[in-house]
């Protein structure tokens, strides 16, 4: 189905390519096809023209974090976040980034904020390897 996506993608005319809902269907398109070169730099274009869509933010940090630039991608969730208090994603992926950094203290807090938001993030917190480094903290004080 990515390579039929791929096509139907490029199919759109030129002068289209640029819109917001284009752009943020490429995006999931290379969310799909693990290509975070790409979906970095589509949500980069995104968060310029539309910087009001939340996902534009969470998918390029998201695509900066699987790049293992995760500093960066600490960065780009917090410009997101002056924009969007109520997006959890965002307050969650910086749970994320921030256990991934060592900035445990951090992490809680932020992870705090994504489930006081959406309580799906409380079952996922519990699997996600990210948050390993915030669990041992947590086990450890």
């Amino acid at each position: 189905m990515i390579d039929d996506a791929a096509v139907e993608l490029n199919a759109i005319p030129e002068k289209d390519r640029l819109r917001e809902d284009v752009l943020l269907m490429r995006s999931r398109f290379y969310l799909e096809a693990k290509n975070w070169e790409d979906m970095a730099a589509v949500s980069e274009q995104l968060v310029e023209q539309c910087p009001d869509t939340p996902d534009a933010w969470v998918n390029w940090a998201y695509a900066l974090r699987e790049m293992k630039r995760t500093e960066e991608a600490r960065q780009v969730a917090l410009k997101g976040l002056e924009l969007h208090r109520g997006e959890a994603t965002l307050w969650y992926n910086l749970a994320c980034y921030c256990s991934l950094l060592g900035e445990q203290r951090q992490a809680k807090d932020f992870l705090d904020m994504a489930k006081e938001l959406e309580e799906r993030f409380e079952e996922e917190a519990e699997k996600d390897p990210d948050l390993e480094n915030l669990r041992e903290w947590l086990r450890d004080k």
